[in-house]
């Protein structure tokens, strides 16, 4: 049978200090690695050891095997639940987990896909139909006022935001300051592993501004792509998200938690379209937001980041105050997305799109960003909504509940909107959705 090839492996004994894997997770581990080596947009990160997967990297199977391997694991799992150690939780999860790659096999395959059923398949959740328009022309009245002047408001809006830009030969220092910035808040919150470590590497010719690979053993390589003009803000986001507590924080503590505590070693294979994936990317987009919740982010800016870019700290309050309205404009991204994906909007009207409602006056990378990557722009704002739910369900909550409670987000194998019942009533789904800016929809995990 072929799907043998995938679901039958070698069990050596693995480099780091984990428990092998039941045959479950390793098949799991398996099919995942094998569509990274036959699409690499498909895979995030894999830490296991070499030798489970050797075999699938020199002859990785076709994709049609690949699609035959996760159906029959699915169907393993539905007849045997109790095999697993973690029970059912851990079975919904690799079901999850296996369906999503299904679904992305079947795209690649040719098939044909609204938004909406790739959101649901390959992330479990969808998108809400619409958003508050009248809110969002409020918004775009008040930045109107902030930034009066000559032209249309997202030429206006881009003309003042490239006025924070980092110099290129100043980018260095303002990112080290971030991400040290970022890892005394988190410090301050959360026990980190020892020894964990973040590397930043400076790159270019890629499609996202930054890029976080997570290499197991508590260690992340952080690229950032210097093709891209990074403003102060753009830069404290990106220390934030690819860093402390976003995505080294969040898998660092899951390596911890759920793979050496746990041995739950399907953990230490990540594939980019699945439910994982989004939970992952949520809480990273939420970083920022949890690590410095206003005015302290423009406090942080002003005394900290902007002298080290040169820039004058005096326009840090205005900076910070239109970047914050401009964010709140963002429930029109994912709609836009969904019409232009959908062939409702060409590339062209799209980008109007864009700029009319979201003040994106160049969005050509973003339309792009959304042709390779599709649906994935899903995580950066319904997939923030869900966290910002969860941690922020109260407000006023106080700053140790805050982190208390996205710690738990961490070590949970599901969104919360997953495990308290239908989507349509959970609290993210009676709000706005919100989304990132340009630049924050081009950060790649």
């Amino acid at each position: 049978m072929l799907g043998c090839f995938i679901l039958m492996g070698s069990h050596h004994g693995p480099k780091r200090q984990v428990t092998p894997p039941a045959d479950v997770s390793l098949s799991y581990a398996r099919i995942a690695v094998a569509l990274g080596e036959r699409d690499p947009d498909s895979i995030d990160y894999y830490y296991g050891p070499a030798e489970w997967v050797t075999d699938i990297r020199e002859n990785p199977p076709s994709l049609a095997q690949i699609r035959r391997s996760a159906l029959a694991l699915i169907g393993e799992l539905r007849d045997k639940p109790a095999t697993l150690a973690e029970g059912e939780a851990q079975r919904e999860f690799l079901i999850g987990q296996l369906r999503a790659i299904v679904t992305r096999v079947d795209l690649l395959l040719g098939a044909y896909l609204s938004f909406d059923q790739e959101t649901q398949e390959m992330f479990g959740v969808q998108v809400p139909p619409r958003y508050d328009q009248r809110r969002l022309a409020h918004i775009r009245s008040e930045l109107e006022a902030l930034l009066p002047g000559p032209g249309g408001l997202a030429e206006r809006y881009s003309s003042f935001d490239q006025t924070f830009t980092v110099p290129p030969d100043r980018l260095s220092a303002v990112m080290n300051r971030a991400l040290q910035g970022c890892r005394q808040q988190t410090l301050a919150h959360l026990n980190l592993p020892p020894g964990e470590f973040v590397t930043v590497e400076y790159v270019h010719d890629k499609p996202w501004s930054a890029f976080s690979h997570y290499q197991g053993n508590f260690r992340s390589l952080i690229q950032i792509n210097t093709d891209f003009g990074l403003t102060v803000d753009q830069v404290l986001q990106l220390a934030c998200h690819e860093g402390y507590p976003g995505h080294h924080v969040y898998n660092s503590l899951r390596e911890l938690q759920l793979v050496r505590g746990h041995h739950l070693t399907e953990f230490m294979v990540q594939p980019t379209y699945s439910p994982q994936s989004l939970a992952s990317e949520a809480a990273a987009t939420f970083a920022i937001e949890l690590a410095f919740p206003e005015p302290e982010r423009t406090r942080f800016e002003r005394d900290e980041l902007f002298p080290l870019a040169g820039l004058d700290p005096r326009k840090a309050p205005l900076y910070g105050r239109v970047e914050r309205l401009v964010e709140a404009l963002h429930p029109a991204e994912p709609v836009i997305a969904r019409d232009y994906l959908d062939g409702r909007l060409e590339f062209v009207r799209a980008a109007s799109a864009l700029e009319a409602q979201v003040l994106m006056a160049h969005s050509d990378a973003t339309l792009k960003y959304i042709n390779e990557y599709r649906s994935y722009v899903t995580a950066y704002t319904l997939g923030r909504d869900i966290v910002a739910a969860a941690v922020d369900d109260h407000p006023g909550r106080p700053a140790s509940e805050r982190w208390q409670r996205f710690e738990q987000e961490i070590e949970s194998t599901s969104l919360p909107v997953n495990r308290h019942g239908d989507r349509e009533n959970s609290p993210l789904f009676l709000s706005q959705v919100r989304g990132r800016s340009e630049q924050e929809l081009l950060i790649r995990r």
